[in-house]
C-alpha cells in the first residue's frame, strides 16, 4: 500500500465514479481500476465498493478503509508541513546581495 493508492481510493469514494476519479487524478480509468483491484487483492481486502445504477458505493469494509486512508493522508500532510516549518526555524533566512 502506498500513499498514492490511498489517495486513489479516497478520490473514487468522493467521486462515486471511476471515470470522474480518473479524470480528477489525471490517470486512465483502466489504470485506476487496476490499482483498486491490486490493492484489494494484495491486502486481502473484501470489495471496497459495490456498483449501483447511481455509481460506486462504499461497502462497510470500504467505509472503514476510506476513513483510515483519510486519517493516514491527513497525518502525512501534517508531518510534511511540520518538517517544512522546522527547516525554516533551523536555517537562517537567505539574503541576496
Amino acid at each position: 500500500m502506498e500513499l498514492k493508492q490511498l489517495n486513489y481510493i479516497v478520490t473514487i469514494a468522493e467521486e462515486k465514479s471511476l471515470t470522474r476519479a480518473a479524470e480528477k487524478l489525471f490517470v486512465s480509468k483502466p489504470a485506476l481500476s487496476l490499482q483498486l483491484s491490486r490493492l484489494e487483492k494484495e491486502e486481502g481486502l473484501p470489495p471496497l465498493f459495490s456498483r449501483t445504477k447511481n455509481g460506486l458505493v462504499l461497502t462497510d469494509a470500504g467505509r472503514i478503509y476510506v476513513n483510515g486512508a483519510r486519517t493516514i493522508l491527513n497525518l502525512n500532510e501534517k508531518a510534511n508541513l511540520a518538517a517544512r516549518e522546522l527547516i525554516f526555524t533551523i536555517l537562517p533566512p537567505l539574503s541576496f546581495i
